[in-house]
């Protein structure tokens, strides 16, 4: 009985080893075919940069295997599908999404009212106020740094408050560095460079040659000499540029850009100041 057990101990020794034997016969190819296909390339992600050697068959299976995770809108300078070659860099850059919400200032406007019982020059009627608003953002960064951004809602907080300013004519004058040498009550009507308001002739073009429209007016030369500067209450600066048939002694013909404009000025009395 003791030698019967020898015998089949040896036996089952010569087994296993002939198993171990015929894996390693098997295991030597696959790794040896494995060995053959594996590449070198360079992986750059996360500010590092390291050689890497796998014999994945697709960018998207080296990444998985060197552990680089990839978030949903991260890119990759190669498709995770193609083929790697030897010597490839691969770059993942990262693309990160964030909601960002800020409260911002809303200036307010001075609006300026001419008032002629206005002493002093100028003075603030209502002091104005700022706004606020609350703007959410979807700001972009690549690795880290911001790209873009671009607004997804915006909500008012708070509503500017306009600030009031009544100003002399004396004032008005002097931000522009003139001085009124005479002031004249004139009837003022308004025209356009159009043919509504000039004729089927016309050219766009005033009686001394000068291109028609808000800022020059026509006036008698005898009254006012072609080419003077002249402030008009109401309307603006202008120089006395065009003539007309009608406008004779103390009537003043305002340019304006559209006929719509010139129809909404009217006919009305205005203080125009000849200027130095």
């Amino acid at each position: 009985m003791g030698l019967n057990r020898i015998g089949s101990g040896r036996v089952l020794a010569s087994l296993c080893a002939a198993c171990v034997l015929a894996s390693v016969v098997l295991l030597v190819p696959a790794v040896t075919a494995q060995a053959q296909n594996a590449l070198l390339v360079t992986i750059i992600v996360d500010g590092q940069e390291w050689d890497y050697v796998s014999a994945q068959p697709t960018v998207g299976g080296i990444l998985s295997e060197a552990g680089v995770a990839l978030g949903a809108k991260d890119r990759v300078s190669c498709k995770l599908r193609a083929k790697p070659v030897r010597g490839m860099r691969i770059r993942v850059t990262r693309i990160v999404e964030k909601t960002v919400v800020q409260k911002e200032p809303i200036r307010f406007k001075t609006v300026t009212k001419f008032d002629p019982k206005v002493r002093g020059g100028k003075v603030v009627v209502q002091k104005g106020e700022r706004g606020e608003k609350e703007i959410k953002y979807l700001v972009t960064y690549k690795d880290g740094v911001k790209v873009g951004y671009r607004v997804l809602e915006a909500r008012l907080l708070k509503v500017p408050k306009d600030e009031i300013v009544s100003v002399s004519r004396q004032a008005i004058l002097a931000s522009r560095g003139r001085k009124t040498v005479r002031t004249l009550r004139m009837l003022a009507t308004a025209y356009d460079p159009g043919p509504r308001s000039c004729g089927k002739w016309a050219s766009g073009r005033t009686a001394i040659g000068m291109k028609a429209g808000h800022g020059v007016v026509a006036v008698d030369p005898r009254v006012i000499p072609m080419r003077t500067k002249l402030y008009v209450e109401g309307y603006g600066y202008c120089i006395a540029g065009d003539t007309g048939g009608a406008i004779k002694g103390n009537r003043i013909d305002l340019g304006f850009n559209t006929y719509r404009e010139a129809i909404r000025f009217g006919r009305r009395w205005v203080t125009v100041h000849v200027l130095k």
